[in-house]
């Protein structure tokens, strides 16, 4: 999945247990589940809130949808993060620096998603 659908993943899970979803959130779990496709991981996340009360984690959707594989993730480098986050701003017809300066702000990047 792409750095977008890991924060679409993230606010999924927000929907149910309100944890606060920023850009460095959306970062850290791209690196560790970045490789699981999208529809795999959202599986295990909507399994995950049938059977527990704890916040998911990122060892949970690898152990749901990999759970044989080696917990490893890919290395997401900054060069690559910053290509996406460029990609994503002008699929949105925004600037990077309005990216940067509503870091953190899920409305604003949800009304922006919406939109373009």
């Amino acid at each position: 999945m792409n750095k977008q659908e890991t924060a679409a993943l993230l606010a999924w899970a927000q929907g149910i247990d309100s944890r606060p979803l920023t850009e460095f959130s959306a970062r850290a779990w791209h690196q560790l589940v970045g490789h699981v496709p999208f529809d795999e991981a959202l599986a295990a996340v909507q399994q995950h809130y049938r059977e527990e009360h704890r916040w998911i984690m990122p060892s949970d959707v690898l152990e749901r949808c990999a759970p044989d594989q080696p917990r490893l993730g890919i290395d997401a480098t900054a060069e690559l993060m910053a290509e996406q986050k460029q990609a994503w701003c002008e699929a949105h017809g925004v600037t990077v620096e309005e990216f940067d300066e509503h870091e953190g702000d899920t409305e604003w990047i949800e009304a922006v998603s919406r939109r373009g």
